[in-house]
Parts: C-alpha cells; structure tokens; sequence
C-alpha cells in the first residue's frame, strides 16, 4: 500500500509564499502544535491534492479563499496561487506509475482554475482519480478521517455505517466506478438508439434517390427510343418524298417530251401543206 512520503505547501490557506515541506515516516506520525497554528490545514491540504472540490469541506468560502490572503505582521503580501505537492512511495507498483515515488499535485488559482500534474506533467482531474483508485486512495473514502468524525460515528444509520465500511474495504469504489459505467452504456445505448434512427432516415432517403435515379434512366431510355424512332420516320419521310419527287419528275419529263414531239408535228404538217 503507498504511504505518503513528503507534503509540500506553497500559498495555501495559512501557508505562506515559502514552500513548507511536511516529511512523513512510514509509521505513525504526529504534527503537533497550538491551536491556529495550521496543524488541520495540513489535512485540508491532503484533501485539496486528492481532487477536493468541495470547498465547505475544505473550510473555505471559495476556491480563492484557499489561497494564502498576506500577512500585515509578518509583512507577507498574498500568493497568487495555493500549490500542494504529496509524494507517495510506490515501492509495490499498486499506482499505474513507472516510478518508485509518484508526485500529486495541485494548484488553484484566484479565478478558480485547477490544474493538475503527476510527475510534474500536468494531466486532467478524472485522469489522476482513476490512478489513485487503483490504490484505493480518495478524498472521499476513509483515508483521510477529519475533526470529529469519530464521534460522529457513533450517531450515524445502520445505512451510512455499511457505506464507511464499502468505502473501508474498497467496495464503495467499485460501486462508484459500477455506476458510472452503467451510465455510460446507458448514454452509448441512447446514442446507438439516435444514430439508428438516423441510419433509417438516410436509408429511406437513398430509397427515394434510388427510385429517382431508376426513373430518370427509364425516361432518358424511352427519350432516346423516341428521338431514334423520329429519326426513322423522318428518314421514311424523305425516302417516300424522294420517290414522290423522282416520279413526279419522270412523268413531268415524259409529258414534256410528249408536247414537244407534237408541236414538232404540227409543224411538219404545215410545212408539207
């Protein structure tokens, strides 16, 4: 199971602009201290690197209330970020991390953004919860017990009393992580439903330009046959006035002949006479 090695504190709540570094053994540690002096800031800050968003839980009005305000006594003058760093020990390869020592961070800034590094490459917040899950540590479960929890065990259902356990042994987790894949699917589902309803649409319009396409090779086939149809009848046409005209011609150059040969006579005979 990774142990937190060190825990390093720039600008966040009561920590000033110099980097404060909170080293750990592997066994029991105790910060002591009098009250006012930072010692439950510490843990806000374990809760703020592990992905906190909650800011009540934080003790804090805002996000940018986390940041270190200034100091009129100490002459410090307020930091423009809050940044935790916690490093784990990874000797037993639990994080999905090729490294002995894995390095969380997050800073915050006065207009809200978070960003987060692991290793010092910055990364998403969903991306580092998920590495985190897998040694079962969170914010959220029972890693870190905060001020008054112990007692509040005592008043809590029978109901709330299972989940602590759930979130004890890792079960809570799983059921996190359950849900959200239920939702998941149950959005894939949705969106497999949509994208098939669009599927039928397209397809009912590929039918329609189908039958078009289908409809507009038939009338250009029958245009075609028309045009060559015409063709033929005109070329008949032709024919049949060609051999009008060469008849008529025939008889018009027989009767021709016909008229010449008796004006022809006609002459002969007067001369004769």
């Amino acid at each position: 199971m990774p142990h937190i090695k060190k825990i390093e504190l720039k600008g966040f709540k009561s920590f000033g602009p110099q980097t404060v570094k909170v080293t750990l053994d592997k066994g029991l540690t105790v910060i002591t201290g009098p009250n006012g002096s930072g010692k439950t800031n510490i843990m806000d800050a374990l809760l703020f690197a592990l992905g906190e968003l909650s800011t009540r839980r934080l003790r804090a009005e805002s996000a940018a209330k986390l940041i270190f305000h200034g100091s009129e006594t100490a002459g410090l003058e307020k930091a423009k970020r809050a940044k935790v760093v916690i490093q784990f020990d990874n000797s037993d390869g639990i994080m999905p991390v090729d490294t002995v020592t894995v390095t969380v961070s997050r800073e915050v800034y006065r207009n809200g953004q978070s960003v987060y590094r692991l290793n010092g490459r910055r990364i998403s917040r969903t991306h580092i919860l998920e590495i985190l899950s897998m040694a079962a540590i969170s914010s959220t479960s029972q890693n870190i017990i905060p001020q008054g929890t112990i007692t509040r065990l005592t008043d809590v259902t029978p109901g709330e009393r299972r989940k602590i356990i759930e979130d004890l042994v890792g079960i809570g987790q799983y059921d996190a992580e359950k849900a959200g894949a239920e939702e998941k699917l149950r959005t894939a589902d949705i969106s497999i439903r949509t994208a098939m309803g669009r599927i039928d649409e397209v397809q009912k319009r590929l039918d329609d330009l189908e039958r078009e396409r289908n409809e507009l090779l038939r009338y250009s086939f029958i245009q075609n046959e028309i045009k060559k149809f015409e063709a033929i009848k005109i070329s008949n046409d032709v024919k049949e006035i060609k051999d009008l005209l060469g008849h008529f011609i025939e008889n018009y150059r027989q009767d021709y002949y016909d008229a010449l040969d008796g004006i022809n006579y006609q002459k002969t005979l007067k001369d004769y006479k």
